[in-house]
């Protein structure tokens, strides 16, 4: 995690934290997936999936490379593989088995622990992995705005629910997938998952929080959005 101190007047003491991305190695999915369809349909058919192929490819190596412009950019990116890897998830049976995609294997590292590592032949850690990528960009994002201003308070609070439900989604849809067998990090379980979302969560409240004291309301309000922070 990397701390972030509030830049705004209200609150000066305040830090916020955001989440540093998940690390991964090079994968070639263009070659295996072409492979697949060529052997087990026909080449016609590989040819005719030959850009959607490409985009993947693309998709994975600028993933790879992480040379976006802007953390905007990033989340795009992010947003844009994980929904090219449901439809990936529909079409290919990506496994150790006989008959299935078994030349794939997806490696990730642990974000909090970078010397521990998690790799397997199957699509939920891939999945996994880039949902934790896109709710610790969304972090990074709420972290960067200017909190000093009304509006800067609100974007860094909105941008915080985003990565809030980004953890909400990897716990509820991914974690319980990708801790399968026996090589798993503890960034995508179920708990750090949980916990993540309650920070972010508590994180958008702050940013709240910082605009009731700024707007003068009464002690009464500041008093009652202060224990929702806590909580």
């Amino acid at each position: 995690m990397a701390a972030s101190p509030s830049s705004s007047t209200a609150a000066s003491a305040n830090i916020v934290l955001a989440i540093f991305e998940k690390k991964t190695n090079t994968v070639d999915l263009y070659r295996p997936l072409r492979n697949y369809v060529a052997f087990h349909y026909s080449e016609r058919e590989a040819q005719n999936l030959e850009d959607d192929l490409q985009t993947l490819k693309q998709l994975r190596s600028d993933l790879e490379r992480h040379t976006d412009p802007s953390l905007p950019a990033r989340r795009d990116l992010l947003q844009t593989y994980f929904k090219s890897l449901c439809l990936v998830e529909t079409r290919f049976p990506i496994s150790p088995d006989p008959g299935h995609v078994n030349a794939l294997t997806f490696v990730w590292f642990d974000a909090f622990k970078p010397k521990q590592k998690a790799s397997q032949q199957n699509i939920h850690l891939e999945k996994a992995s880039v949902l934790f990528n896109m709710g610790a960009v969304y972090s990074q994002i709420g972290c960067s705005y200017d909190r000093n201003t009304v509006d800067g308070r609100r974007q860094a609070s909105h941008a915080f629910i985003a990565a809030a439900g980004s953890f909400a989604f990897l716990r509820d849809n991914a974690s319980m997938k990708a801790s399968v067998g026996n090589s798993t990090t503890v960034d995508l379980s179920v708990e750090c998952a949980g916990m993540l979302e309650k920070l972010m969560l508590a994180q958008a409240q702050e940013c709240v929080f910082e605009n009731t004291i700024a707007k003068g309301s009464t002690p009464g309000v500041c008093a009652k959005i202060s224990r929702q922070v806590r909580c």
